[in-house]
């Protein structure tokens, strides 16, 4: 024995592996479809649980059907269901793995169809070229690669192994790219095994030699736990989903990211809020990343917002209940040229620190974008007291113009026009809070 699985289908041996826990494969079941041997697993996990080779101690359970000792079982008509909703649809698989084909066997295509040379066997020295198409070679493949299985699972000692035609041994044994390559989902050729096979069926994933071995307990919920992990390797490798306040933020910020960092500007999207037509504003930030961890987005998200009263209090409220490990919330870091800026107050004109009350994303463009057609930084209009943070609401009184220098000075980056001098250092800043954010968890 070993550190084994196998997938069964109703008696044939469909698919084996060893040294892990088919993760992947693992995604068509649920929790509500493990089996266990009860006291067989108890003793497992307890002899596990002190650290000994749990083999000789089970020697009381020899002759139970291994089948029956622990994994995952469901009909075939819950697996296609399930294989669907994660988009393996069998039309879909097999056009993939028909473009597989061709790639693979690129060299040999003429015409639009393979050709392929069969094996010289002991009787026949020489090879025996075969013009198929990729389609063919798939449906021939896949039934001859049942049909072996199925003969195998009835084979006893004494008995011939099972053959099959030359043609379908040629299409199967294309087929052995599809298990060989670590990269290929094994889910598109189980949907279409399974596709033509009756629903009441039942496909079984035998788990029992994996939990001698101690890769996981029976009480664990192993279904579930791969799951996961394919949502962070998911989360891992998709685009980090970035949600600002406005749509002119992700426009700006994006525009600026590719400017700053070109180099990890890619691996971020900016949620577009032009297409989506979706609200805007600080509340709709806190409701939104609760939306998408509550709907179970696997990518990693990222709420920015801005650095005033009213960000400091969506990021107070997003600590509790706590998100999900992959949803980050950051508000804009602190600029030295606001800790003494112009603002308009029931008092009067004043010079204040505008850190954590009124920087939003247009002060992040350098303070040149700031200066006023009189030649002085627009002034900050103190609005009202949030009392969630007791701090006061600030905005830009003439926002417009700023925009539109900001606008100005971002296409005469993209043109190459001005240097990527000093200005743009609280710009690098926020992409650094980015990167930093995508990689805490």
């Amino acid at each position: 024995m070993g550190d084994t699985w196998a997938l069964f289908l109703g008696d044939k041996e469909i698919r084996i592996g060893k040294n892990e826990t088919p993760a992947k494969l693992m995604t068509v079941f649920r929790e509500e479809d493990k089996y266990q041997h009860l006291e067989w697993a108890r003793r497992v996990d307890e002899v596990n649980a002190r650290g000994e080779a749990a083999w000789d101690e089970l020697d009381e359970f020899e002759g139970f059907d291994r089948r029956e000792l622990f994994g995952y079982r469901t009909t075939v008509e819950t697996i296609m269901t399930r294989l669907k909703l994660m988009g393996f649809d069998p039309d879909r698989c097999s056009q993939e793995m028909i473009k597989d084909l061709e790639g693979v066997n690129e060299d040999d295509m003429e015409d639009g169809l393979l050709v392929l040379s069969s094996r010289p066997t002991r009787e026949r020295k020489q090879e025996i070229c075969h013009r198929v198409s990729a389609a063919e070679v798939l449906a021939t493949g896949i039934a001859a690669y049942l049909k072996r299985a199925e003969a195998f699972g009835n084979w006893k000692v004494g008995d011939d192994h099972p053959e099959l035609a030359e043609l379908e041994e040629v299409c199967v044994s294309q087929l052995d790219f599809f298990f060989d390559d670590l990269a290929v989902d094994p889910r598109l050729f189980l949907a279409l095994i399974l596709s033509s096979r009756a629903p009441e069926e039942v496909l079984q994933l035998d788990l029992s030699d994996l939990l001698i071995a101690g890769y996981f307990e029976s009480s664990e919920a192993v279904s579930t736990e791969a799951l996961q992990q394919l949502r962070d390797e998911m989360a891992s490798s998709g685009p980090v989903i970035v949600i600002t306040e406005g749509k002119y933020d992700s426009r700006v910020l994006g525009r600026a990211l590719r400017i700053v960092r070109p180099d990890i500007a890619g691996y971020f999207a900016f949620w577009n809020l032009e297409e989506t037509k979706a609200a805007g504003g600080t509340d709709r930030v806190v409701a939104n990343l609760r939306s998408f961890a509550a709907a179970g987005v696997m990518n990693r998200v990222i709420a920015l917002v801005d650095n005033d009263a009213a960000g400091l209090a969506a990021l107070k409220s997003l600590a509790n209940p706590a998100l999900p490990k992959n949803y980050i919330a950051r508000n804009l870091p602190d600029l030295d040229y606001a800790r003494a800026y112009p603002t308009h107050g029931p008092s009067g004109p004043s010079q204040d620190d505008v850190n954590g009350r009124a920087c939003s994303v247009e002060f992040y463009f350098g303070l040149d974008c700031l200066i006023g057609p009189d030649g002085n930084p627009v002034p900050i209009q103190w609005t009202s007291l949030n009392k969630s943070v007791n701090t006061w609401q600030g905005e830009l009184q003439n926002k417009r113009y700023v925009e539109e220098r900001i606008d100005a000075l971002l296409d005469a980056a993209e043109a190459g026009q001005v240097p990527l001098d000093e200005r743009w250092d609280p710009l690098r800043e926020i992409a650094q809070i980015l990167i930093d954010a995508a990689q805490s968890r």
